[in-house]
């Protein structure tokens, strides 16, 4: 009898030590999950605010352009072009990551990215020539008392290759493209790229837009 009583404790034992070791497992599953959502929830909400902030910029971008008379004081080589309103003149500002962003480094790319598909090979002398427009914080873009969310933004312009001037540092037909980054919380960064245009009745227009990860 006694024999039989030790072996039933002793399967009830580890039965209760299986019960145990699939509830810590579930559980542990449930908290991987829980943090695995809230990652992601926060990486899309990063995500939108970027976005959100790369549509600022061309909007602040595009108010600057309108307020001035000739378009080709923006295309004309550092440091002689006319830039935005927006600029905090630093030269190496900081991301909401952390990240140190290089102004200079980060012209120079756009304009390698811009001559793989419009360079001298496609446009000739024509081709875009990239210029610094802008570069602040959002808080600095938005009006006093609009509550920004953490990004830094910086704008490009050049002239849109299709004019036919041989001379990327001249407008001479109204059109310019203009490039918008948004670098935004946890490392992200959210572009638009857009051509507008400015006929005789002054009344600038938008062409093309389009947002770009």
């Amino acid at each position: 009898m006694r024999t039989g009583i030790n072996s039933e404790a002793g399967s009830a034992l580890l039965v209760v030590l299986l019960i145990s070791v699939l509830l810590a497992g579930a559980g542990a599953a449930v908290i991987t999950l829980t943090r695995t959502e809230t990652l992601i929830t926060g990486a899309h909400r990063h995500v939108q605010e970027a976005v959100s902030a790369a549509d600022a910029a061309f909007e602040r971008a595009l108010l600057d352009l309108d307020a001035l008379p000739d378009w080709s004081a923006v295309l004309l080589p550092p440091p002689a072009n006319t830039q935005g309103t927006f600029v905090d003149g630093k030269t190496h500002p900081i991301a909401p990551d952390a990240q140190a962003l290089d102004l200079g480094a980060l012209t120079a790319r756009r304009q390698a990215e811009s001559d793989l598909t419009s360079g001298p090979g496609a446009f000739g002398a024509d081709s875009p020539r990239w210029r610094l427009f802008g570069h602040a914080s959002l808080e600095a873009v938005l009006p006093a008392g609009v509550p920004a969310r953490p990004a830094y933004l910086i704008v490009w312009v050049s002239d849109d290759g299709w004019d036919g001037d041989g001379d990327p540092t001249r407008d001479s037909n109204g059109r310019l493209l203009l490039t918008a980054d948004a670098y935004g919380a946890g490392g992200t960064r959210r572009r638009v790229e857009a051509a507008i245009f400015r006929p005789a009745d002054g009344i600038v227009r938008v062409l093309s837009r389009r947002g770009v990860p």
